[in-house]
């Protein structure tokens, strides 16, 4: 494959009405490239883009699945023809075209697709996400022809007949998989094959595309949730049909978009309404958390992705292209507003050159930027950027959230004399529960905005009957008895934030029999948003008494919240002395036990920042390298505790020691989820500073970030102390010292990169 040159007109920032934003397509283009299929060769683009240390990008392929794929270019093709359908702009047009080649390469003679293509060229034709049978790229690939079809029927009329009969094919392909309106049974995979029948109903008339719309929505109305004590409120459920229990993930949710556009196709303005008012509804939910990943048996918050937001979005800019409704158009700018800033990190989601990242942790951002990621940031802007003017304010990563969601791991909560047992296991949140038999009395501070907050519990395995549960923060107390069910969330109450720091506490009785307590999460029953310009903009799809229905806009901040203030530590350490080395004892620092020793190997949690369990290095198989009690590798040593913590995430500290000139700084560190890149700051007895790297590569990944393996484990311990046969590995970084007496090392604030050991040779 050769990289094409971009056309200048293409890389440059696009300047579109509406809401003052600027698409770079500088990253997208970076990953265009010339894809041989069989012998046809398309324009397609790279899955994966793997960041560099020196903050470029490499192309990656997909392990074992492919190097390019429907899925993804479907997404750009798509994103073309609204760019073209604003601008009429030649190059996107050509965009548009060559994206829909690809997918007419792709597209079996039975009309069906294949996803992937392998590097050399071939189809994946067996892989489980690239054969054929009418799945989620079928239905994608569908919409794409369809959509290009309407759009270009204009501008290319022949184009545009050979689209519409691609897309015939692809629709009855579907429709082969069709089970009471919805494809494969899922809601999720059916929203996306009704817009493109919409489509496919506004360029043919097409009977039978028809009579799917109906059948289709029909079938996805049946699946929305409108129950005012579920979580799932105004979303629309995805599990299984035999399944009796509520599902719904962030990503591929288009569920209200295609049933706003059904309405919009059929003239029902009682499906607008209902789909309004399940948008709006819904919101309170994202706009508190966040893009949140799942809910399943309990709130996964994470990773936040942009697929997620950018279902959202653009559901919420077709409701608003329809109503004119303001609510949907601020609540749309706010969704937005996610990439900008407005999210958990306070942090871009974009990069310099127009890369939409891959995902927000916990405690960092995926900075790689594959294809996924950056066509759905910039399909989001795309449809922020036709909002009006007059909702820019609300496009802002300076805007503040008043009342954020709360979710909180049950097993980290204090249990007391509580008849509760803890246990780690899979497909439970933090890989940990407390299964609750009797009496149970659980704390944690919490500190929530004064406002009323609805209390969740996510809940696992259930062998009992109604269980009573009572809440308490500060002068707030809820009781609610709840006939629970095996792997759902269910409403235990409402309680009001105290706006400081509070013992929250859960309490009841577990008359018989057992249950499963995995999380507590609290959601705010209103959306309180501080606007620059000192107003705060407030939500209210909950009947919040004290506050207007709907949307208001009151002077001032309204809700504030006392902030805990963590100082981050200036510690001095005491020196290790041998020979010319010196080892820095860092355990006063340590707060991660990442080498599990035997007795260690179910309680060590190296890799998982969120809960009480997770994977560990095996401290036996490092010990055996040990040269009295030390790891040497060629002219380095490290002096290294296995026993307790034995590591610090990276928080901003200080560690200062008796001043002396040294000639090499050695470090000997790791990081979990992910490569990353820092660097720290050496000062000197005379004020003198020294940047120097303390980038580190994923600890089972290799060495990516120009740091040397110190020590590779054949083997680590999974969150419950099993083995399991992947390699991990320690790393080490040197770097040459002034000529001056250091006396402070400064570490940044990256909480995934652990440090082991440092070491200092001396002149």
């Amino acid at each position: 494959m050769r990289r094409i040159l971009a056309l200048l007109m293409i890389v440059m920032p696009v300047a579109l009405a509406g809401i003052n934003v600027e698409l770079d397509l500088s990253h997208l283009e970076f990953l265009r490239d010339e894809f041989d299929i069989e012998g046809s060769v398309e324009m397609g683009y790279w899955i994966y883009a793997d960041r560099q240390p020196d903050g470029s990008y490499r192309h990656a392929q997909a392990s074992g699945e492919g190097v390019t794929c429907v899925d993804d270019v479907a997404r750009v093709a798509i994103l073309y023809l609204r760019l073209f359908e604003n601008s009429a702009d030649e190059t996107h047009y050509l965009r548009a075209r060559e994206a829909l080649d690809f997918l007419l390469a792709m597209q079996d003679a039975d009309g069906d697709f294949f996803n992937f293509i392998f590097d050399d060229g071939k189809i994946n034709r067996n892989g489980p996400t690239s054969r054929k049978g009418g799945n989620w790229w079928t239905a994608r690939g569908f919409w794409a022809l369809s959509t290009g079809a309407w759009i270009l029927g204009q501008r290319d009329p022949s184009y545009s007949i050979e689209l519409a009969r691609a897309s015939q094919k692809a629709f009855r392909v579907l429709l082969n998989y069709e089970r009471d309106g919805l494809i494969q049974g899922y809601t999720d995979v059916s929203s996306v094959a009704l817009l493109g029948a919409v489509e496919l109903y506004r360029i043919s008339n097409d009977l039978e595309a028809l009579n799917f719309i109906k059948r289709c929505s029909g079938s996805l109305i049946s699946k929305l949730i409108t129950d005012d004590d579920s979580i799932f409120r105004g979303l629309v459920d995805e599990n299984a049909p035999q399944e009796t229990v509520p599902h719904w993930h962030g990503w591929g949710s288009r569920q209200l978009e295609a049933l706003a556009m059904t309405a919009l196709a059929l003239e029902d303005d009682e499906l607008l309404e209902l789909t309004v008012d399940a948008f709006k509804e819904g919101a309170t939910l994202l706009l508190g958390a966040g893009p949140v990943y799942s809910l399943t048996g309990f709130v996964q918050l994470f990773p936040q992705i942009a697929y997620a937001a950018e279902a959202a979005i653009s559901t919420g800019y077709t409701l608003f292209s329809i109503t004119n409704d303001r609510e949907i158009a601020t609540i749309t700018a706010l969704l937005g507003s996610w990439f900008i800033g407005l999210n958990p990190l306070g942090q871009s989601m974009i990069g310099p050159n127009g890369e939409g990242y891959d995902g927000m942790e916990f405690s960092h951002i995926n900075r790689n930027a594959g294809a996924e990621s950056t066509i759905s940031m910039l399909l989001s802007l795309e449809r922020v950027s036709r909002l009006p003017e007059e909702y820019e304010k609300y496009f802002s990563g300076a805007i503040e959230l008043l009342t954020p969601a709360k979710v909180i791991e049950a097993e980290a909560m204090r249990t007391g004399l509580s008849e509760v047992d803890t246990f780690q296991g899979t497909g439970i949140s933090g890989n940990a529960a407390l299964k609750v038999s009797g009496v149970f009395s659980l704390r944690e501070s919490v500190a929530l905005p004064p406002v009323p907050y609805s209390a969740f519990t996510g809940i696992g395995n259930v062998q009992t009957g109604p269980v009573s549960f009572t809440l308490r923060l500060g002068e707030s107390r809820s009781e609610e008895t709840v006939s629970i069910a095996q792997k759902s969330i269910f409403k235990v109450g409402v309680i009001t934030g105290t706006a400081q720091e509070s013992t929250l506490t859960l309490g009841g009785k577990v008359e018989s029999g057992s249950f499963d307590l995995d999380q507590l999460v609290f959601l705010p029953d209103l959306i309180a948003l501080y606007i620059p310009g000192d107003e705060t903009l407030v939500l209210n799809y909950r009947d919040v008494p004290g506050y207007e229905e709907g949307m208001t806009v009151l002077p001032g901040r309204i809700v504030s919240t006392e902030r805990k203030i963590v100082q981050v530590p200036t510690v001095a350490v005491d020196s290790i002395e041998n020979l010319d080395r010196v080892h820095l004892d860092l355990r006063p620092l340590f707060d991660n036990d990442g080498l599990a020793t035997a007795d260690e190997r179910k309680s060590s949690n190296f890799d998982n920042p969120q809960g009480i369990f997770g994977a560990s290095y095996p401290a036996q198989e490092l010990e055996k390298s040990f040269i009295d009690g030390r790891l040497e590798i060629s002219d380095v040593e490290f002096a290294i505790t296995t026993k307790g913590r034995d590591n610090m995430r990276l928080t901003g500290q200080a560690v200062t020691f008796v001043p002396e000139v040294f000639s090499r700084i050695c470090i000997l560190g790791a990081a979990n989820h992910g490569d990353y890149t820092g660097q720290a700051m050496l000062v000197y007895e005379d004020g003198t500073t020294q940047n120097i790297a303390v980038s580190f590569s994923d600890w089972c990944g290799g060495p990516s970030k120009g740091e040397d393996i110190a020590f590779t484990f054949p083997s680590r311990y999974d969150n419950t102390g099993n083995i399991e046969r992947i390699k991990c590995m320690l790393y080490y970084r040197c770097a040459e010292t002034l000529d001056k007496p250091l006396k402070t090392i400064v570490f940044p604030q990256i909480p995934n990169v652990h440090i082991f050991a440092i070491t200092l040779r001396r002149k």
